[in-house]
């Protein structure tokens, strides 16, 4: 299979004609390139879970920390 060459004139003259901009656009996705775009989601959704988890995980929630103190302030105070 050979490939052709781009140079600037070539890709200018696909984008420009006699009436101007061209505005139709196509893109031709092949399988191979739909299993790339697939994988690339798949993999940034997995890193966003685990930067959240991690994140999550490192800095521990404050006010969830002060309402378990004061839950176990009251059972002494009710066992007593």
């Amino acid at each position: 299979m050979e490939r052709k060459k781009r140079n600037l004139n070539n890709l200018l003259d696909a984008l420009v004609d006699k009436d101007g901009l061209k505005t139709e656009v196509t893109i031709t996705l092949t399988n191979q390139t739909l299993l790339k775009i697939i994988l690339g989601m798949l993999l940034a959704g997995g890193a966003i879970v685990v930067v959240v988890n991690t994140v999550k995980n490192l800095f521990p929630n404050t006010q969830l920390t002060a309402i378990e103190q004061e839950v176990i302030k009251i059972k002494q105070t009710l066992k007593s």
